[in-house]
């Protein structure tokens, strides 16, 4: 409205300049001039000053309205046929005009990014598929050629098998960014006890402390944390963080799971004396396909490049944060925050959630 508002404002400016300049001499000066000539010279001096104030006015609308509105509709067109490096021209535009410009501009910045992420989703994904299928069908080739003998098949069928469920790994963790990023998939909000989730984890883990001989300690702020959040969800995020912190510890080292409770938050960390990341690679590592592996080199484990991006991911859901502390060769620790659970706030019957009142209003989930 403010855009129209500018340019009646300037049509009124326009108006008044060419009454000020123009008509209101002429209606004084009309009377005492006596002749024709004089009378021309006038007509033809007010002709000129109107053309001239007359083109001043439509050059400041034209560069200040229709050239900036120009630009952005014809940006907008080339962002709706995929041609995501469009940008409106709004230097001289109208301050609305300019806002206008700058809101579809950063469109186009958020489109942009976004192909450039979906290429390199698609990129590493690609590469990612393709190396175990290219190694399984090496070795199945090799297998059906006799070049392997029968005696060493089994140790290679079991490193096909092994691919196998690596790629079976790296599909479920896509479908579930794919599930997550779609919003077709809500979280379901439930009262649980954390501290009894972790233990149930470490529990699952057990063979695998046991392979590495490693000691897995859990230290709780108190006996019992309930929680508000989507109870399967949080189970995956530890399960992600735990494995990690299994994978990358050395043999006969120590893991650490603590809880810390502040306000209405408990913080949940995973702490390993594993090799530890770099600062420069702990901003890399939500990353997807970002190996973690590549953040800690001594260790050549290999992982699907996903499970830290839907650590965040639903820890964002959540409306959670998610930091991580380390230094390369010290170790890391993964610190994610949960809201306690508040009888007051979030109403719940028999674990199944019914209604959640927040400060910002009331609002119905299903």
């Amino acid at each position: 409205m403010k855009i129209f508002g500018n340019y009646i404002f300037r049509s009124i400016v326009c108006f008044i300049s060419v009454a000020a300049t123009v008509f209101f001499p002429l209606y004084f000066w009309m009377p005492v001039l006596s002749s024709d000539a004089n009378r021309i010279l006038l007509a033809v001096l007010v002709i000129l000053l109107t053309g001239i104030e007359v083109t001043i006015f439509v050059t400041i609308n034209y560069k200040m309205l229709i050239l900036p509105m120009k630009s952005i509709n014809d940006t907008a067109k080339k962002l709706s046929n995929g041609e995501y490096d469009a940008r409106a021209d709004i230097r001289f535009a109208d301050e609305e005009v300019r806002r206008l410009g700058k809101s579809t501009n950063n469109i186009a910045d958020e489109f942009e990014n976004l192909e450039q992420m979906r290429k390199s989703f698609v990129a590493n994904a690609s590469h990612e598929l393709r190396s175990p299928l290219t190694s399984m069908q090496g070795f199945l080739q090799a297998l059906l050629d006799g070049t392997i003998e029968q005696k060493d098949g089994e140790k290679y069928l079991k490193i096909v098998l092994n691919e196998t469920k690596r790629l079976n790994s790296l599909i479920t963790s896509m479908l579930d960014l794919s599930r997550m990023d779609s919003g077709k998939y809500p979280l379901t909000m439930s009262r649980f006890e954390i501290n009894a989730v972790i233990r149930q984890i470490i529990e699952r883990f057990e063979p695998n402390l046991v392979k590495k001989e490693l000691q897995l300690d859990v230290d709780f702020a108190r006996p019992t944390s309930f929680v508000y959040a989507d109870k399967d969800k949080i189970i995956q995020v530890l399960i992600n963080l735990i494995d990690n912190a299994i994978k990358y510890s050395p043999a006969f080292s120590r893991i650490l799971v603590t809880t810390h409770v502040r306000g209405k938050k408990i913080y949940i960390s995973v702490k390993d004396q594993g090799f530890g990341i770099s600062k420069k690679d702990q901003m890399l590592i939500w990353d997807r396909f970002y190996m973690a592996d590549k953040a800690r080199t001594p260790n050549k484990s290999k992982g699907t490049g996903l499970g830290l991006s839907i650590v965040k991911k639903i820890i964002d859901d959540h409306k959670e944060v998610i930091t991580v502390e380390s230094n390369k060769g010290a170790g890391a620790a993964f610190i994610f925050s949960l809201t306690l659970f508040d009888a007051a706030r979030h109403k719940i019957d028999n674990g199944t959630l019914q209604k959640e009142t927040r400060r910002r209003g009331n609002k119905s989930l299903q």
